[in-house]
């Protein structure tokens, strides 16, 4: 008789602890890892050395020796990660975004941060919120996936199962309250509690179905809004980036006007130079740059003085002529043709 009244019962406890635990699956995992119990550690990478403490509540407990360590390394353990270990990124996101937040920053890793989705563990949390632009500001916190992934293996070869990775704050063993790594995912029931589980839930299903079509189908809708809103926000992005690459187009300045400003600028100097140097009772009838080549002709009661006139100025150097000095029987004058070379404006006027 007493058997039979344990089997009795016995069915139905099975079958509340099926269905509590899958109700715990559906908690974030920070309250999820609070409902587990047993032994829990933490590891706080922030110290110098590292501290590995005892977890009791909301309090901390550093493991004094390690022998008390080792025999606590078999438990699940919380890994918390210096911040020098970290990079940190804040990005804007829509407002809309906050609802599914995790899986919109893996979405977006390769824009918001230089990395890509697979080469590192990250969390983010919402830093504020502009309800009137809609807008939300994120910081994202990222670690290597290969500095972490070694280090884990390295914990574990030292019995130490770890189950979170953590953010160390300024206050040891107090870590920020967030997750590194990604949700695992809850494993799959046996065949027997499935089975159980349909039969025993067949009733509740019936009854809960009319209730749960209508926050199904909201949320159906919000994650198409919130797909589309993704969609347009990515557009926009895109027709900004398009814009910048306009403008900074039309910013960069003309190579070839610049140079003719500078060359036009050049020759008027040079000319107002041999102007100011050119005696009075000479003059020239032809003048060309070529290069720093400066070519004069022209006429002059003395046409050997000018090469003395030209070389005392800074300006010019190897003065030479460039024909034969011929006397023009009609002006009474010396016909000549120079060839200067130019020196660099630096050298002074």
């Amino acid at each position: 008789m007493m058997g039979a009244v344990k089997n009795f019962f016995a069915l139905p406890a099975s079958f509340f602890r099926w269905w509590f635990g899958e109700l715990a699956a559906l908690l974030p995992g920070v309250l999820r890892e609070g409902l587990r119990g047993g032994e829990k550690l933490l590891l706080d990478m922030g110290t110098t050395p590292p501290q590995l403490y005892r977890l009791r509540g909301r309090k901390a407990v550093p493991l004094a020796s390690s022998k008390e360590a080792s025999a606590k390394a078999k438990a699940a353990a919380t890994l918390a990660l210096a911040r020098r270990e970290l990079v940190t990124r804040q990005a804007q996101l829509p407002l809309a975004a906050e609802e599914n937040l995790r899986e919109v920053v893996g979405f977006e890793m390769d824009r918001l941060t230089p990395f890509s989705r697979e080469e590192v563990y990250y969390a983010c949390r919402v830093a504020g919120r502009d309800a009137k632009n809609g807008r939300l500001s994120v910081d994202i916190m990222l670690a290597p996936r290969r500095k972490v992934d070694g280090l884990l293996e390295e914990l574990r070869g030292q019995e130490l199962t770890v189950t979170r990775v953590d953010i160390a704050a300024d206050e040891p063993g107090r870590p920020l309250g967030v997750n590194l790594l990604p949700e695992a995912p809850s494993p799959a029931p046996s065949r027997v509690a499935r089975a159980l589980a349909g039969a025993l839930t067949a009733t509740v299903a019936v009854l809960l179905f009319l209730a749960l079509q209508v926050p199904l189908e909201r949320k159906a809708d919000y994650a198409a809004a919130l797909s589309a809103r993704v969609t347009e926000e990515r557009a926009r992005v895109a027709e900004l980036r398009k814009l910048e690459e306009e403008i900074a187009t039309l910013q960069k300045p003309d190579a070839s006007l610049t140079d003719l400003k500078r060359q036009d600028l050049l020759t008027l100097a040079l000319v107002d130079q041999v102007t100011r140097l050119l005696p009075d009772d000479s003059w020239l009838s032809q003048l060309s740059l070529d290069g720093n080549r400066l070519s004069l002709s022209g006429f002059s009661p003395n046409s050997s003085k000018l090469i003395t006139t030209f070389e005392q100025s800074p300006r010019f150097s190897e003065t030479v002529f460039r024909a034969p000095v011929t006397q023009d029987p009609r002006l009474g004058l010396e016909r000549f043709s120079l060839s200067l070379r130019v020196e660099p404006a630096g050298g002074g006027q």
